[in-house]
């Protein structure tokens, strides 16, 4: 497994990918990634659970989640990936709600069905949203954002619905709440003992609820969504090592160097120093 640094020209893309018979190792990247199957088959596999995609079908890929493809026949696939960082939609009102299906380890699978409405609409965005680039349509950057909302808001729509069917033991909207409130205030100091008490839960109840909801502690999600933050400013500003530590949130540098080496097997320098 290897961690897989993409280099986005802003803080979205979409792209237009074909390939046959072809196999990519199992990897993680710091992009939140939608992948859309339009032509033939491919599959997707996530640590151990293995998908054939379908054309039509929809794949979420979540921040740091190991995940595989491979074109199965000699075929050429043909599929359009979303790529995007958490600040597209740090501006919009309630955005970072957007990005809650990405970061909920229980409650969603992988993939959306082709024969959901959630899927055709996110497939007939996608495709507007390649035509535009692909055309030079006028504003066709403003154009695929608002393709990009579009699709997110099926992604959530779905992951309600998906939730609501398959009847899934989900833990207290609580813990939904906390985990909206870490994507809106990452970058602030946050005491997660503060927040466990605020749920008006108790402290092993409330950690247990979160892991459930995120697969991660409360601490190891904050970290991860401050690593995310420090990335994208690795690849897009100038700022010293030390200024964009505590502009993501973290309190020392001492820590900030050690989880972003944690999740991407680099240090920072050597993160911004990548071709």
């Amino acid at each position: 497994m290897y961690v897989e640094h993409l280099h986005l020209p802003r803080s979205f893309a979409f792209c237009r990918v074909w390939g046959s018979n072809e196999e990519h190792d199992l990897h993680v990247h710091d992009c939140l990634e939608i992948g859309i199957v339009l032509k033939n088959e491919l599959e997707y596999r996530f640590n151990d659970q293995t998908y054939l995609g379908q054309p039509g079908d929809v794949f979420i890929c979540r921040p740091f989640e190991p995940h595989w493809s491979f074109a199965q026949t000699e075929r050429p696939f043909e599929c359009i990936l979303v790529l995007f960082t958490p600040s597209a939609v740090k501006k919009i009102p309630d955005g970072n709600q957007l990005l809650q299906p990405f970061y909920t380890a229980q409650g969603l699978q992988p993939l959306i069905p082709a024969g959901t409405i959630y899927a055709q609409t996110i497939k007939q965005a996608a495709e507007s949203a390649m035509k535009a680039q692909e055309q030079g349509a006028d504003k066709w950057v403003t154009r695929q954002y608002m393709h990009l909302i579009d699709i997110l808001l099926q992604v959530n729509q779905y992951a309600k619905k998906s939730q609501s069917i398959d009847n899934l033991k989900l833990p207290p909207t609580e813990i939904a709440e906390v985990v909206g409130y870490l994507l809106d205030h990452y970058q602030k100091p946050i005491d997660v003992e503060t927040l466990s008490r605020q749920t008006g839960m108790g402290r092993t109840m409330f950690f247990k609820d979160f892991r459930m909801l995120t697969g991660l502690s409360p601490n190891e999600f904050l970290n991860r969504l401050r690593v995310q933050c420090a990335m994208d400013l690795l690849r897009s500003t100038k700022e010293s090592v030390l200024e964009l530590a505590y502009a993501s949130g973290f309190q020392s540098l001492s820590s900030f160097n050690k989880q972003f080496k944690r999740y991407t097997g680099q240090s920072p320098r050597e993160y911004r120093k990548r071709d």
